[in-house]
């Protein structure tokens, strides 16, 4: 069902060995610009239609998609973002393609932040707000684990069996040693409380990036745009007029 609260059309990504992608697309005659956006894990892309429809209000053209497994997606679910980050290359260059001559921002959450992050090098937005974004798979699934006192042992256990069953292991899934190479503006968000995304990865994804970062006080793991509707608006619409719409006059 499409959303009631913003006029989209759907769209399906389809391409020869890889896994339909279900989309909803809002064009905004006279944007000067598009932001794509992209889920957490779990969930899908009706739950970014709030924070989209504020940004097509603002004056965006905006892209909603189903990462695989997820939604009306097709695929399984493979976690983490980066097996998604094939996902998140196509969008991006469907969303150049769509809006030619636009500049593309990236909005993701969680595993559609590491997605975009991950997809970097082979396709890249103009500007990044990258909202609960973990550092190291291996920091995060210990802080997952339900034994505060063996969490390290228990993340070891869990992580092993990664090459085996999904053909790429731990090390290869560390957000922060990719942030560092994306040479565009990015916006971290991040919730103070967020039980499985510590300040010290946060951070170290700030280091990496030379990133701005917004805390959201007392938020936990959960959508920062409700979670504090005017922080976000506050900061986020800023940073994409900044970067997707302003010319800078010499």
């Amino acid at each position: 069902m499409l959303p009631a609260s913003l006029l989209v059309e759907r769209v399906v990504l389809k391409q020869d060995g890889a896994p339909g992608l279900a989309g909803w697309v809002a064009d905004r005659k006279g944007s000067c610009g598009t932001v794509v956006l992209l889920h957490g894990r779990g969930s899908n892309k009706r739950a970014m239609v709030p924070g989209a429809k504020l940004l097509f209000e603002t004056g965006y053209s905006v892209m909603l998609f189903d990462l695989s497994g997820h939604g009306e997606s097709d695929g399984n679910v493979r976690g983490f973002g980066y097996a998604e980050r094939q996902d998140a290359s196509r969008i991006l260059a469907f969303a150049r393609q769509r809006f030619a001559g636009h500049k593309v921002a990236a909005v993701g959450s969680s595993l559609g932040a590491a997605a975009f992050v991950f997809a970097a090098p082979q396709q890249h937005a103009d500007a990044y707000v990258l909202e609960q974004l973990y550092a190291t798979l291996r920091e995060t699934t210990a802080l997952r684990a339900p034994l505060a006192m063996l969490r390290d042992v228990q993340a070891t256990v869990l992580l092993a069996q990664m090459p085996m069953r999904l053909g790429f292991g731990a090390a290869d899934v560390r957000t922060v040693d990719y942030i560092g190479t994306i040479d565009r503006p990015i916006l971290l968000l991040a919730g103070s409380a967020d039980p499985f995304i510590d300040r010290t990865q946060t951070l170290a994804l700030k280091d990496a990036a030379d990133a701005e970062l917004v805390w959201f006080d007392g938020a936990r793991h959960v959508d920062l745009y409700g979670f504090d509707e005017q922080s976000y608006r506050d900061r986020v619409v800023p940073f994409l007029e900044k970067n997707l719409c302003r010319t800078e006059v010499n």
